[in-house]
C-alpha cells in the first residue's frame, strides 16, 4: 500500500462500491457474470462465485425447460386440451339436442354426403357422440385416459392425434361401407387414443396385451350390436390410424423431432385423403 509522505496509514477497505440495487450499501462482492457489484441481498451462490437477481432470471429463462420422451414441456396440472374437447363434445350433443338433431345431420359421417362433396363431415363426425350413452362413454375415456396422454404429448399433438384418429374412422367406414353407411365418430377418435397410448407404452417396454384385449372385445361388441349399420369399421379405423399417428409421434428422432412429427402427421392424415378420393374415382 503507498501512501502520500508524512501522511497516516489508508484503512479504507479497497475496492469497495455500492450495490447496483442498494445504492446505500457498500460491498466488495461483484455479479460473476455481468460484475456489478451487489450486496449480501442480492448474492445468488453459483457453481464459482455469486450471481446477482438480474443475471439469475436472465439464466433461468434461456435454460431449456424438461420435456417428455415425445416432446411436450414438462409442467404441473395440465389437461387443458382434454377438458376442451370433453367439452366440445358435450356441447355438440346438447346443440344438437335443442336444434332437433340438425347438428348432428351436418356433422355426422355420413358416405352419402361425402360422395355429394361434403367433405367436411371426415373430420366433424369426431365431435359427434350421438346417444347420451355414447357420449359418457366418449366423455368418462377422456377423463379417465386422456389427462394421462396428453401430459406426455402435449395439448397440439394430443388435439391433432384425437382428429387424425377420428378421421381414420370416418375414411374406413367411406373405402370399406356401403354408399348408405354412416355414424358417430367420436368413440373412434377415443380408441384411436387409446391404441397410441398402447404404441407408447410398447416402446417403453411395458406390456400391452390388455390393450390388445380390449381393442378385440370392443370391436367384437360393436359388430354384435350393430353389424349392419358398420360402425365397427370406425374403430377399425381409429385404431390403424390412432396407432400409425403413435408410431410418428412415439419414434420420431429427438433431433428435429417437431418436424418429423408434423410431417409424419401430415402424411397420415394425406393417406387417409388419397383412399378417399381413390374411391370417388372408382365410382
Amino acid at each position: 500500500m503507498s501512501q502520500s509522505p508524512g501522511a497516516g496509514p489508508d484503512f479504507s477497505p479497497p475496492g469497495f462500491a455500492p450495490c447496483y440495487r442498494h445504492p446505500e450499501r457498500m460491498t466488495g462482492i461483484s455479479c460473476q457474470r455481468c460484475h456489478k457489484p451487489i450486496c449480501g441481498e442480492c448474492m445468488n451462490p453459483a457453481s464459482v462465485g455469486f450471481q446477482c437477481p438480474s443475471c439469475v432470471a436472465s439464466g433461468r429463462g434461456r435454460a431449456r425447460a424438461p420435456r417428455t420422451a415425445f416432446g411436450a414441456i414438462l409442467k404441473p396440472g395440465g389437461g387443458t386440451a382434454t377438458k376442451v374437447v370433453m367439452g366440445v363434445l358435450a356441447a355438440e350433443w346438447l346443440l344438437s339436442l335443442l336444434s332437433g338433431r340438425l347438428l348432428d345431420q351436418l356433422l355426422v359421417m355420413s358416405n352419402e354426403d361425402v360422395y355429394l362433396g361434403q367433405f367436411w363431415r371426415l373430420f366433424t363426425a369426431s365431435l359427434t357422440s350421438g346417444t347420451i350413452l355414447g357420449l359418457l362413454m366418449n366423455v368418462l375415456v377422456l377423463w379417465i385416459a386422456g389427462r394421462a396422454i396428453e401430459s406426455e404429448l402435449g395439448a397440439w399433438r394430443f388435439v391433432a392425434l384425437y382428429l387424425a384418429a377420428g378421421l381414420g374412422g370416418a375414411t374406413m367406414l367411406f373405402v370399406f361401407g356401403p354408399p348408405g353407411a354412416g355414424g358417430y365418430g367420436a368413440a373412434a377418435a377415443v380408441i384411436g387414443l387409446l391404441a397410441a397410448n398402447a404404441i407408447f407404452k410398447y416402446k417403453m417396454r411395458e406390456d400391452v396385451r390388455a390393450d390388445i384385449g380390449l381393442f378385440v372385445l370392443l370391436i367384437l361388441y360393436s359388430i354384435l350390436i350393430g353389424f349392419r349399420s358398420f360402425g365397427w369399421l370406425m374403430l377399425v379405423g381409429g385404431i390403424v390410424v390412432g396407432a400409425l399417428v403413435g408410431l410418428v409421434l412415439a419414434y420420431a428422432p429427438r433431433r428435429n423431432r417437431n418436424t418429423v412429427q408434423v410431417v409424419g402427421l401430415l402424411g397420415v392424415i394425406t393417406l387417409c385423403l388419397v383412399g378417399v378420393f381413390a374411391k370417388l374415382m372408382v365410382v
